[in-house]
Formats: C-alpha cells, sequence, structure tokens
C-alpha cells in the first residue's frame, strides 16, 4: 500500500511516481552528471534503483508486503541505515551512506549529502533549504562486467572464482553471529513459517506463473520432509550452522573486481558482496545451507553445473560441513521458489513496464518448474550398505558417494582396528576368519557400525556403511535398525571379474606392506585383504534374495566401468536429481 500523505512543514507527502521521476534528472544529484551519460531506474518489488555514472541511488517503495514494511518514512529511514550498516560487513568501501531525498517549495525534488548510518536526519527536517521527505542508500557503482551475473553468462566465470567466493563465504560465515536469538531462526516452528508463508504468496499466482500440479508436487516434498528430518533441523541449531547470513546471495550481487579502484583511488576488495538483507531477521538469520543453496540454484538455473559444483565443494573444504550436501534440495528448492514468487509480484506491478512485467512472468515460469526438479530425492533419511567381496572397489564407491552426498561414513576397516586399539595403516596378515577376523570380532565390528550409524539416523543424518555383508543376517540387522528410525535401506553390493579383483588386492597388498609404491590413499587403507583371501570369503558369501530380505533395496555395480557411471548408477536408485551440482 503506497501512502501518500505523510505530512512535512508546510506541504503534503508527494506522491511516489511523481518524486521518482524528478529524482531522475541530472539536477537531482548532488554532483554534476555527464548528458552523454543518463540515469538508468531499475524496478524490483521492493526498490527502485538510480544508476548515476559513478553512484547508486537506492530508494526503497513505500509498500507493505508482509515480509517487509517501508510504508512509512520514518520506516524507510530505519531500514536504509539498517543495509549501509549490514553491508559493510561485507563490502565496506561500496555502502557510502544514506542521502535524505528534499522537497522544495517549487516542487523540486533532489538528494541531499551523505550521512552515516547513525546520523541520518528524520523526516521533516529542514537541510539544505528543503525539507527531508525520504531516504535512499547512497553505493559506489560497480561495473557491469564485474557482476558474476556478467560473466556467467558471457562464460567467462571460471570454477577458480567460485571457489574463491565460496572461501570468501564460508570465512564471513565463520565470524557471523550466532547466538541464542539467531539460533532460533534455525527452529523447524519458524523455517515451517517460512514456507507456508510462501505457500500462501505463491497461491495467487497458480495458473498465471505456476500451475497447481508444480505448486502440489512442491507443497507436498516440502510438508513431508520436515516431517521425516525434524531431528535433521534440531542437529543444525546444536551445530551453530544458524548464522547471521548476507540473505540474499544472488549471481547479481557478487562482484568480481580483482582490484580495481574507485574514484577516491581506494583499491577495492577483489569480491564485493551487495545487496544483503535488512528489512528482516527471519531471512537473514539462517542455515548457512540456505545461503550456499541461493546461488548454487542460480548457478544451476544458468545451466553451469560445473560452477555449481565447484561453489559447494569449496565452502564444503574452507567449512567441513559435509551435512551441508544433504540439505542443499531442501534449501534450493526453497530458494527457487523466493526468486519465482518475487518475480511474480512485479506482473501485478503497474509502475514496472509491460516488457519486464512479462520477462518477469516467464522467469518466475521456468524458477518454479526448477524448484519442482529438486523436489524427486528422497525425503526421509538413507542407511547405504556399500558392500561386496573383496577387491570389487567398495571403499572406493563409498568415498566417492561420501563425497557426492555429505553423508556420515563409517568403515569396517577402521572400526574393526579401532576396536582392537590397533594402527589403521599398520597391516595384519590373519588367515581367514582367524585372529581380528574371527567370528567374535567381526560381530563386535558391525555392532560397533549399526550403534554409530543408529545414532546418525536418530539426528536425521543418510549414512554410509563400508563393509562387506557377507551375510544375510547382518544385511537384516541393518534393514531392521533403519525401518526403526524410520529411515531408507539400500544395499550396494559392488562386482567385478574374479581375475579383475585379485590384480586390485595384490597391487594394494605390496603398497600396504611397503613392496611398491602407490597412491596415499591406498598406503593409509585400514584393509588386510589380499589374494589369498579371495576364495574363502567367495565360498562364505550368502547372496542377496529379494524376497528373504524384503525391508531392504539392492543396487548392483559393476565397477570395470568409469566410476562416474557406477555412481550415477546409484544416485538413480535415490532419484536424485540429474542436474543437482552435489552430483
Amino acid at each position: 500500500m503506497i501512502h501518500e500523505k505523510q505530512g512535512f512543514p508546510g506541504s503534503g507527502y508527494p506522491a511516489y511516481a511523481t518524486m521518482l521521476n524528478v529524482l531522475t534528472r541530472p539536477e537531482a544529484f548532488p554532483v554534476v552528471l555527464p548528458d552523454d551519460k543518463p540515469v538508468t531506474v531499475i524496478q524490483t518489488h521492493a526498490s527502485a534503483v538510480l544508476l548515476a555514472p559513478e553512484r547508486v541511488y537506492k530508494l526503497k517503495k513505500p509498500k507493505n508486503f508482509g515480509f517487509f514494511d517501508f510504508s512509512t518514512p520514518v520506516l524507510r529511514r530505519h531500514f536504509c541505515a539498517e543495509e549501509v550498516r549490514l553491508n559493510r560487513r561485507l563490502t565496506p568501501h561500496v555502502y557510502l551512506g544514506v542521502a535524505p531525498v528534499l522537497a522544495f517549495s517549487d516542487g523540486r525534488f533532489r538528494f541531499g549529502s551523505t550521512f552515516a548510518p547513525g546520523e541520518v536526519p528524520m523526516p521533516g527536517t529542514p537541510l539544505e533549504g528543503g525539507y527531508v521527505v525520504d531516504y535512499a542508500v547512497v553505493m559506489v557503482r560497480l561495473p557491469d562486467e564485474a557482476m558474476l551475473e556478467y560473466l556467467v553468462r558471457a562464460g567467462t566465470a571460471s570454477p577458480s572464482q567460485l571457489k574463491e567466493i565460496a572461501q570468501h563465504v564460508a570465512a564471513f560465515h565463520a565470524t557471523s553471529c550466532t547466538d541464542e536469538h539467531s539460533a532460533s531462526f534455525g527452529s523447524l516452528e519458524v523455517i515451517r513459517g517460512n514456507w507456508e508463508e510462501n505457500f500462501e504468496q505463491m497461491k495467487p499466482y497458480i495458473g498465471r506463473t505456476i500451475d497447481v500440479t508444480t505448486y502440489d508436487q512442491i507443497a507436498g516434498y516440502i510438508r513431508r520432509f520436515m516431517e521425516e528430518r525434524s531431528s535433521l533441523f534440531d542437529v543444525r541449531v546444536r551445530e551453530g550452522r544458524i548464522r547471521d547470513c548476507h540473505g540474499d546471495l544472488r549471481l547479481q550481487h557478487v562482484y568480481v573486481l580483482e582490484g580495481q579502484t574507485i574514484d577516491t583511488g581506494q583499491q577495492l576488495p577483489g569480491l564485493a558482496f551487495l545487496d544483503g538483507i535488512e528489512f528482516n531477521e527471519r531471512f537473514r538469520f539462517s542455515d548457512v545451507t540456505s545461503e550456499v543453496a541461493f546461488l548454487t540454484m542460480e548457478l544451476e538455473a544458468a545451466s553451469r553445473c560445473d560452477l555449481a559444483r565447484a561453489f559447494v565443494d569449496g565452502y564444503v573444504a574452507e567449512s567441513g560441513d559435509l551435512a551441508l550436501r544433504e540439505l542443499l534440495p531442501f534449501y534450493s528448492c526453497y530458494r527457487a521458489c523466493v526468486r519465482g514468487k518475487v518475480l511474480s509480484f512485479q506482473v501485478d506491478e503497474p509502475e514496472v513496464p509491460a516488457s519486464q512485467r512479462e520477462d518477469a512472468r516467464q522467469q518466475a515460469e521456468f524458477l518454479f518448474s526448477l524448484a519442482a526438479s529438486y523436489t524427486s530425492g528422497p525425503t526421509r533419511p538413507t542407511l547405504m550398505l556399500v558392500g561386496g567381496l573383496m577387491g570389487t572397489g567398495k571403499s572406493t564407491m563409498a568415498l566417492t558417494l561420501q563425497h557426492e552426498l555429505g553423508w556420515g561414513l563409517f568403515s569396517s576397516d577402521t572400526v574393526r582396528k579401532r576396536l582392537a586399539h590397533l594402527d589403521p595403516t599398520e597391516p595384519h596378515a590373519n588367515a581367514y576368519g582367524q585372529g581380528l577376523y574371527s567370528q567374535q570380532w567381526t560381530a563386535r565390528t558391525y555392532d560397533a557400525l549399526l550403534t554409530e550409524a543408529k545414532a546418525a539416523l536418530a539426528n536425521g543424518h543418510s549414512v554410509l556403511i563400508d563393509a562387506s555383508f557377507m551375510q544375510r543376517a547382518d544385511r537384516q540387522a541393518a534393514a531392521r535398525a533403519a525401518a526403526a528410525h524410520g529411515a531408507n535401506a539400500i544395499f550396494v553390493e559392488t562386482t567385478c571379474p574374479k581375475e579383475v579383483a585379485l590384480k586390485r588386492l595384490a597391487q594394494r597388498w605390496k603398497v600396504r606392506t611397503g613392496e611398491c609404491k602407490g597412491t596415499a590413499e591406498a598406503a593409509s587403507l585400514a584393509s588386510d585383504a589380499r589374494p589369498a583371501l579371495y576364495d574363502a570369503q567367495c565360498a562364505a558369501w550368502e547372496a542377496f534374495i529379494s524376497n528373504e530380505e524384503p525391508a531392504m533395496e539392492r543396487v548392483t555395480i559393476t565397477t570395470t566401468v568409469p566410476l562416474a557411471k557406477s555412481r550415477e548408477q546409484v544416485l538413480d536408485k535415490l532419484r536424485i536429481p540429474r542436474f543437482a551440482c552435489w552430483l
């Protein structure tokens, strides 16, 4: 709702459209503008952004959308100051301050001098021969060609740049606020409230920018996910993953400046992050995954999954937050819906040019479709057993899946030696079924694996277990544990020809015993498998029989094909979206 009559001494508050039209004229600016560079105006649902050659003046629209309220000059003054204060955390040299909009008795409007956030005059204050009637955030104008969106569209953005951006974002999150107040925004109650608000605000656009089938698909998936993974959200709060974030980390808001200078001669940092959210703590205080998901989703929308993957991999490596990957579909769906909703708002705004409204409608349709694409994966946690005969590549596959999915990984080789207080890198050449590999030690190892897996499942996490799982009874015990925690159970059985397995085992054992050099990964494996044991294990193997193990799905993969292909076979079983960057 636009308030046109917020009084100030000597006059009524101006109509917004009238004021904005006058402010686009060169004489409205504190500095002389060149005649050949007119002021450009960009309209959003919340702001009008005036682009002068060297400065940006951003006015907030006198509207109340519920999730933000800029309906009075006092509120706009407050939120302009907040925008400068908060965004200076990441980009202090770009956010210069707040400029009052001054009205004069002859009908003129112009921008006044720029003030620091804590010194901005109140509405109605006499200033520079006029009166304060509104406010604008004042920023340094950065070159369009430095915008990440421009670089992505031009095809010049690189994975190394996205890795650097990820490291910067992770460092910001590591030092940003996390306390009882901020953590409260990570509660399932708040997250559910955010989603229900989204669903209500999306409803008027059913049949316009989103069809009812897509709406129902998204709503069903999200509600199931929140119900079936509620403990996961609690864990994120306890782990301190709810932070005071940027809140709007989009391609348009990231700039790769690489040492450029501004007109004052100051050198800008290599990266700049603009337009962080100031108007609603509920959107800024969030799980860091929600922040990462925004830029990830936009990179995927731009068909640059390679860059999205580099960004996510870089963030996880810097932060150590492996579980972030498991929440990415949920939050990527959220971010796509938010953008689709916001663009839908523009369809109903008469001040937005008709061509821009049509473009917004098409973009909204695409983003809602993208949001639905994130909903094909499981909503329940999953217990995945990666097993098979020795030498078939189960440990390699388990490690690959851990990297792709971010799930916890528990290995029988490592757990067995930990229980025996042995160095896992030291080889032990016990005979088959003897010593450390006796039936008693194996039973103890599998009990410990399930204990750790159940603890993770209880916290809403999916789990990978790397073990042979030769015995049907061990697989059935795992399936019962999964069912008790409301989780799916899948057995991934790795296979390869005997001669391939024997060759792998021989080479790995030589590396383990120091007879030859090999990869650091091969040298550090805890496995004591070797060719002499293969036939005995093969004879003891209990084949998977579907009607005897109905509580568990099985997928059999051949590890002689490229690793990426066999990995995709597993992900297909999980119904993971093919485009997601974490594939």
